[in-house]
This record gives C-alpha cells, structure tokens and sequence, in this order.
C-alpha cells in the first residue's frame, strides 16, 4: 500500500499524509491539522447533517473524499473515507479495487469477515465496507466501537401515533418531559427501535410513528429529545409558531415577533432562554425547512 495512504487504526482513527485523525479529537482541531497540511489542496469543505435526527456535524471534505463525523460536542466518533481515498489496513488496500477481492483478502489475512452482498464488516479491525454499483468498495467506515451493534424492536403493546408535538420551555413537550425514566415512557408511546448510540447517552429509542429520537444516560433517564418526521406527516410548536418543515427565516421571523430570540449556530439556530435548537441539514440557508426539533438537558454545554 502506499505510504501516503490512509491507514485504519483500530478503535482509534486514521493516520497518513502526516496527519494522525484521533476520535475524540475536536471539529476545529482537524480543520487546523488539515489546512496546515494540505493547505489549498484541502479544497472545499462542506458541513451537513447526515440525517434529520442527528445532533452532531459532519465534514466532508471534498478534493479528499471523507468525511469526518461529530458529535454534539464538535468531538470525532466516526470517518467515512470514500472509494477516492486511499485507505488500508494493515497492509491491504481496501478502495479503488473490486469489492470481492477485497473481502478474499482481509479474510485470507487471518480477519473474521462478516456480512453479506451489499457490504462487511471487520468486528475486531472497527471498520465496515460497503459495494458501490461498479462492484468496488464504494466506502469505509471507520468505527471508535464496535461496528456490529444493531437495533431491536421492544415489545410493548402499540399506541395511537402522536403527531402533534407542543414544547414546554426547558421541559421537552406536553408528553414527553427531560429526565423521565425509559420505562415510563415506554409505557407510554409503545414499542420503539432499541439501540445504543455512537455518542450522547447509553441507550436511544427511537419512536417512528411518533417522529420522536429519545436519548438516555445511565440511569435510563431522558437527556436529549429530537422531533424529526420520516414518511409520517408531523409537527412540532412553541408559542403557536409550528416549527418543522418550514423555512428557517419564517420559523425564526415568527418567534421573535412573539418576544423569542434565536441565536444563529451551525447548521441552525438556537433557543437558549427555551433549551432548544431548530436543526437544518445543509449549508445555512435562509429558506430551508427545518429538519428536526432538538430538546436537550443541558443545551449550553454543546
């Protein structure tokens, strides 16, 4: 493999091109690390949500194909090289070759190979590829745990989807308040997509009739709520302002004729006299619709 090559470290980044890329590294950090080194190769960098529900921030670095996954708190927990970035393990290249040759190799080189047609992973290495449509390596992810874990469906009896969502200032919503335990709601939304999450909390349920994204520390109690709708029409209020799915200026042109101020940040807005933030997927853009609703205990802390 080349020596300029990404190389995957195990449950801890990627070095190469002289650059070590450290989970848990701050976003502002990198950004530094990289500017110095590739200076005006860097090329352009593009922030975005990687979904509605998320909290973090990623970076994708353009010219270099990766991207650079980050958590509420701007902290690295997970890298996505693209099939442009020359990355390896261990000696074997891993992109630019036909995805099967790959996997023959890593599991002639003694590796336990795991999955199917459409893509593996590699438990005890902390990556996972995936097949593009030209049967290559389309991309790898780069794990700071272990890149098995897959949700379950809890066992509770269904309940009437709740689309209306009304927040209480500093609380979460008429329904669902900060600092409840899992059980309780559990019993009282029903069912939900247990998982445990790559960063922010212990354990996460994830209510999709609901449109509701619930975040536990611990002691199963509920640190962070997200409103975020996928193929369910909903919507979230404050103030008689309806928040979700409408452009980013009226929403907030709205709250503040109410006596409510936004704080721009990145990808968003903030409420801070409220606890909570209205998340945008892409670049801040006046008329983008909001994504996602996010209630979190101690939002200042981001």
């Amino acid at each position: 493999m080349n020596a300029s090559a990404w190389e995957i470290r195990p449950f801890a980044g990627i070095s190469g091109f002289g650059v070590d890329v450290r989970f848990g590294a701050r976003r502002d950090e990198i950004a530094a690390d990289f500017a110095k080194r590739f200076g005006d190769d860097l090329g352009e960098v593009r922030p975005f949500r990687k979904a509605a529900w998320d909290v973090g921030i990623c970076d994708h670095y353009l010219a270099g194909d990766l991207i650079a996954f980050f958590d509420a708190h701007d902290r690295l927990y997970y890298l996505e090289p693209g099939s442009r970035a020359p990355v390896g393990f261990d000696g074997i290249a891993l992109t630019g070759r036909p995805y099967d040759d790959v996997v023959a190799e890593l599991t002639a080189h003694g590796l336990d190979v795991v999955g199917d047609d459409e893509g593996h992973r590699v438990p005890e290495a902390g990556f996972a590829l995936t097949r593009n449509g030209d049967d290559e390596v389309g991309s790898v992810g780069v794990f700071a745990g272990d890149p098995g874990d897959e949700p379950d469906m809890s066992d509770e009896p269904e309940v009437a989807p709740i689309t209306k969502h009304r927040l209480v200032s500093g609380q979460g919503t008429e329904t669902v308040r900060l600092g409840q335990s899992r059980q309780e709601l559990r019993a009282l939304l029903g069912p939900a997509l247990q998982s445990v999450p790559p960063y922010g909390g212990t354990a996460q349920d994830w209510y999709f009739d609901h449109g509701l994204i619930l975040t536990f520390d611990e002691d199963s109690r509920l640190t962070t709520l997200v409103i975020s709708f996928m193929g369910v029409s909903g919507t979230a209020w404050f103030e008689d302002v309806q928040l979700l799915g409408r452009g980013y200026a009226e929403v907030t042109a709205d709250l503040t004729a109410k006596g409510v101020q936004v704080e721009p940040e990145a990808l968003g807005g903030r409420v801070p006299e409220h606890g909570f933030s209205l998340s945008l997927l892409g670049r801040q853009n006046p008329a983008m619709p909001i994504a996602a609703v996010v209630v979190r205990a101690d939002p200042s802390s981001r």
